[in-house]
């Protein structure tokens, strides 16, 4: 039981030691997902960005920017103050633009074979547009310090077209600055010239409607597939309209002959709906003429019941005919009623004709309005480019007088295999340290006991019993 006694001659309070090896080694081990939570990511995301990185190259080179004396006289100024700050930003955008970039695409042009030589994954590159997508994916332009002096950056790969795309972005900036910069009124003129176009393709549009809508067209390709779907389908219409008027007349001319004969020897009708009650009253017909010679066999012809039999078997064949006329009637209704309806879909087949007749003569007028509307478009699309080119372009003070080239491309930074390593030790060794002090953090704040020695800290009294884990 924890206390003195009073024989004891041990000291009232323990005199604490510092963490042992082996203290160490049990907090570590106690808080190792602490440990693990906090190295892990740290080793991950450092080993993700050096292999990103790695066996890359960076060229860089630089310009100065020259400005103009401050108290040196200047017009058309717009009356704005000039902010150096400012200056060297928008030149630091505009060497970043895609102006200069197509530029010092152009002039590698040439050298794009010796490019794709050098390194066998740009064998993709095969266009001015490809070409310049590469030297902006690697470009990167910066302020040095306080200074006046721009740094281009450009990494790739291969430090020979590190350094051949950071020459050329440089020159291309160089000159687009010192003899591409725009003309007063270039804005404007622009501006002008994308209102024409822009109007030009208004109108052609309306005039393009207004076709259309004289056609009574609203869509020509749609138009194309509606109409030819449905002539081919309005011509199958009238087709089996035909058959069946053909099967109608055919079968009127068949019953006609029949009116005048005895009613017993019609034909039996093939519309069982309409055929349902006259084939009903020729089985009467039928048993009656039975039931008559039943009776002849017994009774002579002029006797009381044969003479009632005839007369019932007389008015029987009367309502028999009445019932092929009806039905012959029909058959005629059915027939007209088929030719009214081959007539309405030979109509609709003639105006579909009559559509696709003039179809060819809209198609041409509206193709070449297509036609010249896409290349107004086309047009107005790199209108609207220069245009902002030279907005961009007009952004750079009146007071940058000149740039200079002050270091030719140089390689900066080349990070290999064995620089990884070291780098990625470094980040590992950290990302421990780390780990290892939220661990110590973490078992400080724990008030757990896991030795006699915690308890003897807690109370300052010596221990002399095992102490299990307690809360």
């Amino acid at each position: 039981m924890p206390g003195n006694s009073r024989g004891s001659n041990l000291p009232s309070t323990i005199v604490r030691e510092g963490l042992a090896p082996r203290d160490v080694v049990f907090v570590l081990f106690r808080r190792r997902w602490i440990l693990l939570a906090v190295a892990l990511p740290i080793i991950l995301m450092g080993t993700v960005g050096l292999l990103g990185r790695t066996k890359t190259s960076t060229a860089a080179t630089r310009v100065v920017v020259e400005f103009l004396n401050i108290d040196r006289p200047q017009w058309n100024i717009t009356g704005r103050n000039v902010d150096f700050d400012r200056e060297l930003s928008t030149l630091a955008n505009i060497a970043m633009s895609v102006s200069v970039a197509d530029e010092a695409a152009l002039a590698l042009t040439d050298s794009l074979p010796v490019i794709q030589g050098l390194d066998e994954n740009l064998a993709l590159v095969q266009s001015h547009t490809d070409l310049r997508d590469l030297l902006l994916g690697g470009l990167d332009v910066a302020v040095v310090g306080e200074s006046n002096i721009l740094e281009f950056r450009h990494t790739d790969p291969n430090p020979r077209v590190a350094l051949m795309a950071a020459g050329a972005l440089r020159t291309a900036f160089v000159h687009y600055e010192n003899f591409g910069r725009r003309k007063r009124g270039a804005a404007a003129y622009y501006e002008e010239q994308v209102s024409s176009v822009r109007a030009r393709v208004d109108s052609l549009l309306a005039v393009r409607g207004a076709i259309l809508g004289e056609s009574g067209f609203s869509s020509l390709e749609d138009e194309l597939r509606y109409l030819t779907g449905d002539a081919a389908e309005t011509a199958n219409n009238l087709r089996k309209t035909q058959v069946d008027r053909e099967q109608l007349q055919a079968e009127y001319d068949l019953l006609r002959g029949f009116l005048d004969r005895d009613p017993r020897e019609f034909p039996a009708g093939q519309d069982e709906s309409r055929a349902s009650t006259l084939v009903g009253w020729r089985d009467i017909v039928g048993k009656q003429e039975d039931a008559l010679n039943s009776i002849l066999s017994v009774y002579t012809d002029d006797s009381i019941p044969a003479r009632r039999q005839k007369a019932l078997l007389e008015r029987s064949l009367e309502r028999l005919r009445a019932e092929e006329v009806a039905y012959t009637e029909s058959v005629r209704l059915a027939l007209e009623g088929t030719i009214r309806r081959e007539e309405t879909i030979r109509g609709q087949l003639e105006s579909i004709r009559r559509n696709n007749q003039r179809l060819p003569d809209v198609y041409q007028k509206v193709s070449m309005l297509d036609s010249e509307i896409k290349s107004l478009r086309d047009l107005l699309s790199d209108l609207q480019g220069k245009w902002g080119e030279v907005r961009m372009n007009e952004m750079a003070d009146d007071r940058v007088s000149n740039i200079i080239v002050l270091t030719e491309p140089e390689l900066i930074q080349s990070l290999g295999g064995g620089k990884s390593a070291v780098y990625m030790a470094m980040i590992a060794v950290l990302a421990l340290a780390l780990g290892v002090v939220g661990a110590f953090i973490a078992d400080s704040t724990d008030h757990r006991v896991y030795a006699p020695r915690d308890v003897e800290d807690k109370l300052e009294l010596p221990v002399f019993a095992s102490v299990t884990r307690i809360e």
